[in-house]
C-alpha cells in the first residue's frame, strides 16, 4: 500500500514527463499492486480509506512469530491471552510453567502487530524483597535504578525473545515501560498491554489500583504464585489468603471479562529436580484456589 502511494504520487509528480517514464511508472505500480494503473483510475486508488487499512490486522512480525508452546497450558493460556473477549486475565503458575515467558511473548506480538489497538506493553514487579515488604524508597539511586534489581528476570525474557538491542531499542522508544505500583494511582491505562507479575507479592488494595486503571484497548494479565509469597507471613508460614491476587482470584470469578488460568506442578519444564523439590512443599502447605 505505501508503496503503492510511493508511485501514485510519482504519477502526479511526471505530468509535463515524457510518455516513457509515465509508462514505466505505471508499469512498476502494476507489479505492486497486482493491476493496471490507468490515468483514469489511479485517482480512485489514492481514495482508499486510510482508516480501513489500519483496522486490517496485519502477520506477527518475524522476530516475535516463533512461538513454540512446550506444554499443553502454555498453548492454552496464549490461547486465552489472544482471545479479544478476554481484558482481563488471571494466571496462577509455580515457579518453572513458563507463564512470564509466554504472557511476554504473546503481549510483544499484539504490540508489534500492525492493526492491533496496543501502543505498548508495561511490565510490573512489585518491589518487595524476600521476606520483606516494599522498600523502594530506601534504596539508593534514581527510580529506573531502583526498580532494575526487581526486573531482572523480565529483562531475561525480553532479551531472549528479541534481542538485547531491540529490547533496549523498544525500551527507549517506550514501546516496552517497566512500572512501578507506587505510581499508578490517578492514571488511565489505555491502548496497551499491562503485565502484573508476582502478584502474590500485592495488596488488595495495590491490585484493586491497579485493575480500575483499566481503559479503553487495554489488556491486562496478572499472575503469580501463590506458594511464593513473600509479603504475607504468619509464624514463617505463607499466608497467601491475604494476598490481593488470591482475593481477586476469587473475587473475579464470574465477572465477565475476566479468565481464569491455572499451571500445576506438571507444568513446570524446568529441571525435573525442580519438580521433586515444589512437590515437598505442597505435601506441606498445598494452594487451595
Amino acid at each position: 500500500f505505501f508503496q503503492a502511494q510511493d508511485g501514485i504520487r510519482d504519477v502526479e509528480r511526471s505530468r509535463g514527463l515524457g510518455d516513457v517514464y509515465k509508462r514505466q511508472i505505471k508499469r512498476s505500480l502494476w507489479i505492486v499492486i497486482g493491476q493496471p494503473i490507468r490515468a483514469t483510475t489511479y485517482r480512485l486508488n489514492t481514495n482508499m480509506s486510510t482508516r480501513k487499512y489500519k483496522s486490517q490486522i496485519g502477520t506477527i512480525p518475524k522476530i516475535v512469530n516463533n512461538f513454540k508452546p512446550i506444554t499443553d497450558n502454555q498453548k492454552l493460556f496464549y490461547n486465552k491471552i489472544s482471545d479479544f473477549n478476554n481484558q482481563l486475565i488471571l494466571c496462577h503458575g509455580i515457579a518453572g510453567t513458563g507463564k512470564t515467558y509466554v504472557s511476554i511473548y504473546k503481549a510483544l506480538q499484539d504490540v508489534l502487530r500492525r492493526g492491533l489497538p496496543y501502543n505498548k506493553l508495561i511490565i510490573i514487579n512489585p518491589t518487595v524483597d524476600v521476606g520483606n515488604e516494599d522498600k523502594l524508597g530506601y534504596l539508593p539511586g534514581e527510580l529506573q535504578q531502583k526498580i532494575q534489581q526487581y526486573n531482572e528476570s523480565t529483562f531475561t525474557i525480553l532479551n531472549k525473545i528479541i534481542g538485547k538491542s531491540r529490547a533496549n531499542k523498544m525500551i527507549s522508544d517506550g514501546k516496552v515501560e517497566i512500572g512501578v505500583l507506587n505510581f499508578l494511582r490517578g492514571t488511565n491505562l489505555e491502548d496497551c498491554y499491562v503485565i502484573l507479575d508476582e502478584a502474590q507479592n500485592v495488596s488488595p488494595m495495590q491490585i484493586k489500583t491497579l485493575m480500575t486503571r483499566i481503559s479503553k484497548d487495554c489488556k491486562m494479565i496478572i499472575q503469580g504464585d501463590l506458594s511464593q509469597c513473600d509479603k504475607y507471613k504468619a509464624n514463617g508460614i505463607t499466608a497467601y489468603e491475604k494476598s490481593g491476587f488470591y482475593d481477586v482470584w476469587h473475587r473475579l470469578k464470574e465477572v465477565e471479562g475476566v479468565e481464569h488460568h491455572a499451571f500445576t506442578r506438571e507444568d513446570c519444564i524446568r529441571h525435573p529436580l525442580v519438580k521433586r523439590i515444589l512437590k515437598t512443599y505442597e505435601d506441606e502447605h498445598e494452594i487451595e484456589l
